[in-house]
């Protein structure tokens, strides 16, 4: 029996129970609650910072105990602003700012 609803994308939930799947899914309505590691190289130094949610360079250069204005973040290649949102597995390479005079 046909209940008339469809969508793009054949995910097996249309038309439930009305015939037999023909294949397995693994549906998930939430994010996976996986850790973002960031690879943070200062000063000759290699630090890895784990995460449980997404998370600022802020909040890394707090962890690490490295006050933000003393250092530029890079990402490949790129220079940064440190209220950059990270969310996924990153390699950040601090470069210290000279300053005085």
């Amino acid at each position: 029996m046909d209940s008339g609803f469809r969508i793009h994308r054949n995910t097996g939930l249309c038309d439930l129970g009305s015939e037999t799947a023909t294949c397995e899914s693994d549906i998930r309505l939430t994010r996976s609650q996986e850790s973002v590691k960031i690879a943070v190289e200062h000063q000759g130094e290699s630090h890895i910072v784990e995460s449980e949610a997404p998370i600022t360079i802020n909040e890394v250069l707090g962890m690490l105990g490295i006050h933000p204005s003393t250092v530029l973040a890079v990402h490949d290649g790129t220079i940064v602003p440190h209220t950059s949102m990270i969310n996924v597995d990153v390699d950040i390479e601090l470069v210290v700012v000279s300053s005085g005079g």
